[in-house]
């Protein structure tokens, strides 16, 4: 008998009585030490052997509950899931061995983030808002390293749950504003009204927004934003064009004007840069135009939109004035920032109190200090020539990811910050980051290693092998 099944078969023997032996003696924390036990065993055994598994749990956790707990454990879905990919990545070996400009990026953003940490936590929490963050934003080097075969169902996987998430949302919004069906999701940790809708005032009176298992309306333009550019990245056929009104109408239900306007721009680029067919061009003005004027017929989404720009408007008010305060604030902690458990990023009060900018880039500063903020910039700027190359090229649907990507840093990343504040919102950002580089990779035929094709363990055919 070799060393690994003796190991399962003493698991398979000892687990067990452990578990018992806690579930019966050691009352409700010994249950739960009980129940601990078993999930990690488990998890280690898929880890070893059926890595790909916690991969493809983790994209339809992330497209259908982002927010969503372990049932049983306190421990958030995406966060677990996240670590488990990561650490996979490291302990097998890899298809993929190529590190791109835009991961480089990415790497000297968590060095430099890691910097800030040390030199200002000083509680716990800064270390735990560290982790997550550290978490969520690493997934685009481990997801990289996939072969694009199995990246391209990790993408599919992520559209078809996200998009299960917005008719689950869209129901709520319409048939159930009292959010009584999200209950049903109360062993993964939803559950009360607040988490089904939110509200945003306009002259007086509450207009619900969509929000759904994303619990917040923005975060929920831009996950939904990133489903929206995979759909139509991945999927072909009538299924396309289905997901695709289902994701454009949910975003537009969110009235998240960061999610819309940055669609709006990237179809704009697309038009203006690339090389377009007569028939492609006319269908993408026709179905575009035609969506977005249907969104305007719907007179919520057409005072939010048009609010934007008048001096009404107090959300753009709160943005001008945070812009002013921020070097006030920043004086003193310019080259490590002001930390990273601060209350304003867990405290709805407290953000509304300090104001802190809504501005991704400079929010980074805020948080992490100039280095951070300036390797996060440097994320942007290696995103969007990737993104220019992809407009350059004959396929529209790159072209799409590209102008997509362009508009989300220009507008979204400007306008809004959950990209840096909340950690199921970062990895979408990481996942877009991703799915940027796989259509620049297809879009300019630069394929990866994983070009020999790798093989495959025929004992282990989830345990990916270099070729």
């Amino acid at each position: 008998m070799s060393i690994s099944k003796r190991v399962d078969a003493a698991v398979i023997v000892v687990v067990p009585i452990i578990v018992t032996f806690l579930m019966i003696l050691g009352g409700t924390p010994g249950k739960l030490g009980g129940i601990a036990l078993v999930g990690l065993t488990v998890g280690a055994h898929i880890g070893l052997r059926h890595p790909l598994y916690f991969t493809r749990a983790l994209a339809f956790s992330l497209g259908a509950l982002p927010f969503g707990y372990i049932p049983g454990v306190h421990a958030p879905l995406v966060f677990t899931l996240g670590g488990a990919v990561i650490l996979a990545s490291v302990i097998h070996r890899t298809a993929v061995s190529r590190i791109t400009h835009g991961e480089m990026a990415v790497i000297v953003l968590v060095i430099a983030s890691a910097l800030s940490v040390f030199a200002t936590g000083s509680a716990t929490v800064d270390y735990a808002e560290f982790g997550k963050w550290l978490v969520s934003t690493l997934v685009v080097v481990s997801l990289l390293r996939l072969p694009r075969s199995e990246l391209e169902l990790f993408g599919r996987i992520y559209v078809y749950s996200a998009s299960a998430a917005a008719a689950f949302a869209v129901v709520i919004f319409v048939a159930d504003p009292a959010g009584k069906l999200v209950r049903y999701l109360s062993p993964f940790g939803y559950g009360t009204e607040a988490e089904s809708t939110r509200f945003v005032y306009t002259d007086g009176a509450a207009t619900v927004r969509l929000a759904g298992t994303y619990i917040d309306p923005n975060a929920a333009g831009i996950g939904l934003f990133v489903a929206l550019m995979l759909c139509v990245l991945l999927i072909r056929g009538r299924m396309r064009v289905a997901l695709a009104l289902l994701l454009f109408g949910s975003i537009v239900l969110t009235l998240s004007r960061a999610a819309l306007f940055s669609v709006v721009f990237g179809v704009l680029l697309m038009l203006l840069f690339q090389n377009l067919k007569t028939r492609e061009r006319a269908a993408i003005i026709g179905g575009f135009g035609l969506a977005f004027v249907g969104a305007l017929a719907v007179p919520a989404v057409r005072n939010r939109v048009f609010s934007s720009f008048g001096s009404g408007d107090a959300g753009s008010s709160a943005r001008g004035d945070a812009l002013v305060d921020f070097p006030g604030h920043m004086a003193g902690h310019w080259l490590f920032g002001l930390g990273w458990g601060r209350a304003e990023f867990k405290d709805p009060g407290t953000a509304f109190d300090v104001n802190y900018v809504a501005n991704a880039p400079l929010l980074t500063v805020y948080r992490g200090g100039i280095l951070a903020g300036l390797a996060f910039v440097a994320i942007i700027v290696v995103g969007a020539i990737l993104g220019y190359r992809c407009l350059r090229s004959r396929n529209w649907e790159h072209g799409f990811v590209g102008g997509g990507f362009i508009g989300f840093t220009l507008v979204a990343l400007q306008l809004d910050f959950p990209v840096v504040t909340i950690p199921a919102t970062t990895m979408a950002f990481s996942v877009l980051i991703v799915f940027l580089v796989l259509a620049w990779e297809k879009a300019s035929d630069n394929r990866p290693d994983d070009r020999k094709k790798p093989r495959i363990s025929s004992t282990r055919p989830e345990t990916i092998i270099s070729a």
